[in-house]
């Protein structure tokens, strides 16, 4: 079939959907960036062992 009336407003929903997501995970960023220098990250990284002292 061919239609010949153009759909508006097809492109507008999924933008603005794709904007508040943006909007969204930015406010999460900002909200929890204040904490992210209060908690202390460690790494834990094996030490190597020495097989032996006649080498």
């Amino acid at each position: 079939m061919i239609y010949s009336e153009e759909k508006s407003g097809g492109l507008a929903v999924p933008l603005i959907t794709i904007m508040l997501a943006i909007a969204g995970i930015l406010a999460v960023l900002v909200a929890t960036g204040g904490r992210e220098s209060a908690v202390v990250s460690r790494v834990w990284v094996p030490q190597a062992q020495q097989q032996g002292s006649g080498q």
